[in-house]
C-alpha cells in the first residue's frame, strides 16, 4: 500500500473535489447554455493486443459516432513488445479523435486507469476493453439520464452473481468468472457499496472523476474510483450490459500476480479507509437500480 496517490486531474497539485451540491450546480450551469451533443471519451489500454487493436479502433469509431459527434478515443499502450503501438499509430492518420499514450514499460491496469482518466478531454468518460468485452448497445438509452436524475452510469451484468449465470454470462472461463465474482463480493462486503456489479463499464463526468485522488495502483483502482465518487454523495444509475467472450488473443487481467496485488490492496485500503476512517469524503450516494423507472 506504499504507492503514491495520484490526483488524476491535476499534476503535482491536490485540491478538494466537488461535493454533491457543488456537482449539481456545475452540471446545471454547463447545460444552461442550451442543448449540445454530449462529449464522450472512450478509454482503453492494450498490452500485446496486435490481433485485436485495429478492429477495436474501427469498432469504437462506429459506436461513438452513433452516439455523438463530439467524441475521442484515448488509448494507452502498456509497454507492448509486439506491433500494437505501430498499429495504433497507423490508425491515427486521418483520425484526429484518436489519442495515444505509450508507457515505456508495462505498468498494469491500475496505472493505465489513472493515466487514461488524466488524458480525457470530453464531458464524460468510460472504459471499454480492447477485446470489446462488454455489449454497450444499450448505453445510448441511458446517456440522457446523466445530469438529470443521476451523475454516474454503472454497467451491470444481470443474473451473474448466481451460480447459474456465473460462467456463461460473467466471463469466458470458470476461473476468470470465479475471480470476478470473488472480487465483487469482497468489495461489496468490506466497503458496503450497494451496486449490483462493477469493474466493467462506468460512465463518469470527466471533471468529477479527475478531481478524485486515486491511491491504489492495481485492479482495485477501478472499484476505488466508484467508491470515492459514492462517498462524495453522487447518484449512480445502473444500466444493463452483457459480457462478450474474447475471440482472439490472451487476456492479461487474471494472472495470479495481478489477483494477489488486488487482494492486498482491497484489504489494505479497507483497513485505512473504513477501520481507521482515513478518507476525505464520508458521505453516501444513491443507487438507482435498472429495475427502477
Amino acid at each position: 500500500m506504499g504507492l503514491p496517490a495520484i490526483q488524476v486531474g491535476i499534476k503535482g497539485q491536490r485540491r478538494r473535489g466537488p461535493d454533491r451540491l457543488e456537482w449539481a450546480v456545475m452540471t446545471a450551469s454547463s447545460r444552461a447554455s442550451g442543448e449540445r451533443p454530449i462529449g464522450l471519451s472512450m478509454l482503453g489500454w492494450a498490452f500485446n493486443e496486435e490481433e485485436n487493436i485495429a478492429e477495436f479502433i474501427e469498432r469504437a469509431e462506429k459506436f461513438l459516432a452513433s452516439l455523438t459527434t463530439d467524441f475521442e478515443l484515448v488509448l494507452v499502450d502498456d509497454g507492448s513488445t509486439d506491433r500494437t503501438a505501430v498499429i495504433i499509430e497507423e490508425h491515427q492518420r486521418g483520425r484526429p479523435w484518436l489519442r495515444f499514450h505509450r508507457n515505456p514499460q508495462n505498468r498494469g491496469s491500475g496505472y493505465n486507469h489513472k493515466i487514461a482518466i488524466s488524458l480525457a478531454r470530453k464531458d464524460h468518460l468510460f472504459w471499454q476493453m480492447v477485446d470489446w468485452s462488454y455489449d454497450l448497445s444499450r448505453l445510448g438509452e441511458y446517456l440522457p439520464y446523466l445530469g438529470k436524475d443521476c451523475d454516474v452510469l454503472q454497467g451491470v451484468r444481470r443474473d451473474t452473481v448466481s451460480l447459474a449465470g456465473l460462467v456463461g454470462q460473467r466471463s469466458d472461463t470458470t476461473y476468470k468468472a470465479l475471480v470476478s465474482i470473488t472480487n465483487y463480493l469482497l468489495v461489496r462486503a468490506l466497503f458496503r457499496l450497494p451496486v449490483q456489479d462493477y469493474q466493467n463499464v462506468t460512465v463518469y463526468p470527466t471533471r468529477l472523476i479527475q478531481s478524485v485522488t486515486l491511491e491504489s495502483e492495481s485492479a482495485f483502482t477501478n472499484p476505488e474510483s466508484l467508491l470515492k465518487v459514492w462517498w462524495k454523495g453522487v447518484t449512480i444509475r445502473e444500466f444493463p450490459v452483457s459480457f462478450l467472450k474474447r475471440r482472439r488473443g490472451v487476456a492479461k487481467g487474471s494472472r495470479p500476480r495481478v489477483i494477489l496485488r488486488s487482494i492486498v490492496d482491497i484489504f489494505g485500503w479497507w483497513f485505512r479507509w473504513i477501520v481507521l476512517g482515513r478518507r476525505p469524503d464520508k458521505g453516501r450516494g444513491r443507487v438507482i437500480s435498472f429495475d427502477e423507472p
